[in-house]
């Protein structure tokens, strides 16, 4: 029994959303519709886009990348004008960010953590910095597909010299990479990347 006018930010974005479902509409477009939100209404609102997606199609804009791979199950990325990609955050991230990256930390010396990393494959670069610690630090950059199988290379490379692994951390691409990846590679889409963007837009249309 509140005017519109009265009701918080959460609950006017919600009560916009009601209003785009009066009619039933088979598409429901959403333009940045957690801006401006606490976390915890963010979260309700991606909750019920999630529930809406189960019964409409759902197409969200927004420039909070995070959330939309949170919440999207196929992402379009616009750059000038021009759709540069369609896909699932999945392959996405399989087909645009290679090489990917590991940081692990050893029981061991600079020297000793160059020559274990040196003698493995699929390994394109090494940065090793000593800690304070007395541990070793290193980045290792990859060009093989899939680094869980490296990690556990790396694992048993450090085993087999009795040095410690006290952490390893994988870098996973997220979609600020990803964007920022297709939208400075090119100004325009390339020929490899636009065709079959287009076929599939046009497919999903038909």
């Amino acid at each position: 029994h509140r005017s519109i006018a009265a009701l918080s930010k959460g609950y006017r974005q919600r009560v916009g959303i009601a209003q785009a479902l009066l009619g039933s509409p088979k598409v429901i477009i959403l333009d940045e519709p957690t801006v401006g939100l606490d976390p915890l209404q963010i979260i309700e609102i991606r909750d019920l886009i999630k529930q809406l997606g189960q019964t409409h199609t759902v197409i969200l804009s927004s420039h909070i990348l995070s959330e939309v791979q949170t919440i999207c199950e196929k992402i379009l990325i616009i750059a000038k004008g021009k759709l540069i990609a369609f896909d699932t955050p999945d392959n996405l991230e399989k087909q645009l960010l290679s090489p990917s990256e590991i940081v692990l930390t050893a029981e061991a010396t600079p020297e000793e953590t160059e020559e274990i990393l040196g003698g493995l494959e699929h390994i394109t670069e090494i940065q090793v910095e000593a800690q304070e610690t007395g541990y070793v630090r290193a980045r290792v950059k990859t060009d093989g597909m899939d680094i869980y199988a490296l990690s556990r290379t790396l694992f048993f490379a450090f085993a087999g010299r009795e040095k410690a692994l006290l952490e390893v951390n994988l870098k996973k691409a997220n979609l600020e990479d990803i964007f920022i990846e297709l939208t400075e590679k090119t100004e325009e889409p390339s020929a490899a990347m636009a065709d079959p963007v287009e076929m599939e837009w046009m497919e999903s249309e038909d």
